[in-house]
């Protein structure tokens, strides 16, 4: 737990930068959220390294067979988890990458116009 504590101070660094220096009351339960991720994906990430990504489980014929560590899985679903909630706070170019192209005054109805004209 005292590994969330770090992120938590870290996480509300970075959103206090990107609201203006206050952190939003209602982002508090996402960043303990984020934070508890991020802590059992180190938590994860700490038995793969420890044990290795690749295992060897003995096959129904008694033969050996290599098989990647059932937690990498794991590792990967935290990863996802974690950008998750870093876009819902807003720590990402998610929103900017989103972003449409500006085309100039044209507005959408104009441009759909525009458009079934040209399939004509």
């Amino acid at each position: 737990m005292a590994k969330a504590q770090t992120y938590i101070k870290d996480i509300r660094a970075q959103v206090k930068e990107n609201h203006g220096g206050k952190v939003p009351a209602y982002l508090n339960l996402t960043i303990r959220l984020y934070a508890d991720a991020l802590e059992l994906k180190d938590h994860y990430k700490k038995i793969v390294m420890e044990e290795g990504a690749v295992i060897f489980e003995q096959g129904s014929m008694g033969n050996m067979i290599r098989k990647q560590h059932p937690l990498c899985n794991l590792i990967y679903q935290q990863e996802s988890i974690c950008q998750k909630y870093a876009k819902d706070l807003g720590l990402t170019a998610a929103k900017a990458a989103a972003k449409p192209e500006d085309k100039g005054d044209k507005d959408a109805t104009n441009a759909l116009n525009e458009f079934i004209d040209g399939m004509r």
